[in-house]
């Protein structure tokens, strides 16, 4: 039996996806541009450039200043912010209910509820999601089912079969993923951390050379707007706290994924596999809690 693929979820699941993508994508645009306008309003304020009577420099310091306040209205507006948390939420809420329906874990175990009562208790989790939700944005129709004829499939399979699928599609698959991007998030902690040291080394030394009279320009100050600026940005994509809840998570799974052989019954694999999921969640209501 195949273990369930993104492609197979619930129709709340890629709608919500989608829209925590979309999310993430204008956030992170429009946070990058409002630095980017700031930090260029901050450089061209320390200098003079004279085209005829007017200051040039104030222009575009000026500019910069407007972007950044345009686009800060925007944000309090529109809150990309709210979408991508809200709609991350409840994707992962709506995986996570896919895949204890699919495979019988609690509350769908397979001794506890017959396929129609687990049905309507699986959508009626659904429903309980999307009213939780303020800022769903959905590009069009898919087509998707919420209940997918995948799932009904591996929910009718052996218990041995729904083992399998389980270990290999959900268990190692975010094992795999909270491993490999943990090594991401601490090699963007590295780079940055050597970024922002240097240029707080070369606003040191450019406040040295200012004060001998060696220059006249006002390094250190645009040298501490730049790093400001990618101070806020790494405040933003929270690497290091993403990294170390990563690299928690995987450890987790993978001491869990020792023991997915030891549920023999129905009953026990229930447990286990609200076990896992409860695991699982932990991480994404750190992050909603970290976000909210």
């Amino acid at each position: 039996m195949e273990a369930l693929a993104e492609s197979h979820y619930p129709a709340l699941f890629q709608a919500a996806d989608t829209s925590a993508i979309s999310g993430q994508r204008r956030l992170l645009v429009a946070t990058a541009l409002r630095l980017v306008a700031l930090l260029t309003a901050a450089v061209f304020g320390t200098v003079t450039l004279k085209a005829g009577q007017v200051d040039a420099a104030a222009l575009v310091a000026a500019t910069g200043l407007g972007i950044g306040l345009v686009v800060e209205v925007w944000l309090l507006t529109e809150r990309p912010d709210r979408q991508w948390y809200e709609s991350r939420a409840a994707a992962e809420s709506a995986k996570t209910l896919a895949w204890r329906f699919a495979v019988a874990g609690q509350p769908f175990g397979a001794d506890d509820v017959d396929e129609r009562a687990a049905e309507a208790l699986l959508l009626h989790r659904f429903s309980v999601i999307r009213g939780n939700l303020h800022s769903l944005v959905v590009a069009g129709d898919s087509g998707d089912l919420q209940v997918t004829d995948q799932m009904r499939e591996l929910r009718a399979s052996a218990l041995e079969a729904r083992r399998d699928a389980y270990r290999i599609g959900r268990i190692e698959d975010q094992r795999r993923w909270y491993a490999r991007r943990s090594a991401q998030r601490g090699r963007s902690v590295t780079r940055w951390s050597v970024l922002l040291a240097s240029l707080e080394a070369l606003g040191l030394v450019a406040a040295v050379l200012n004060a001998v009279g060696l220059i006249g320009l006002d390094l250190p100050g645009i040298a501490g707007a730049v790093a400001a600026g990618g101070l806020a940005w790494v405040q933003t994509r929270q690497h290091q706290q993403l990294a170390t809840a990563y690299a928690i998570a995987a450890q987790e799974l993978a001491e869990i994924a020792c023991r997915v052989d030891w549920p023999e019954t129905e009953a026990d694999w229930a447990h286990f596999v609200d076990e896992v999921e409860e695991a699982i969640s932990r991480e994404h209501t750190l992050w909603w809690a970290s976000h909210a």
